[in-house]
C-alpha cells in the first residue's frame, strides 16, 4: 500500500463516521420522541379483520395433521 491508499483509506472512513454521526443526530432530534397512537378497531377495519380477534381451538394430535 502506498501513501495515497491510505490516505484515501482514512478520508472513506472519516466520511463514513460523519455521516453516521449526522443520521444519529437527526433522528435524536426529530424522531426519537414521535409516537403514533393506533386504533385497533380503525386498523382491523382497515385490514379486513374482526376487530376482536376469535379464537380458534386446537385440536389434539399431531400438528402436521391439522
Amino acid at each position: 500500500m502506498d501513501l495515497r491508499d491510505r490516505r484515501l483509506r482514512k478520508e472513506i472512513g472519516v466520511i463514513l463516521i460523519v455521516k453516521i454521526l449526522a443520521i444519529t443526530a437527526l433522528w435524536w432530534w426529530f424522531v426519537r420522541d414521535v409516537r403514533v397512537p393506533v386504533d385497533t378497531t380503525t386498523t382491523a377495519q382497515h385490514l379486513g379483520a374482526p376487530a376482536l380477534p376469535t379464537l380458534n381451538p386446537t385440536l389434539q394430535g399431531n400438528p402436521h395433521d391439522q
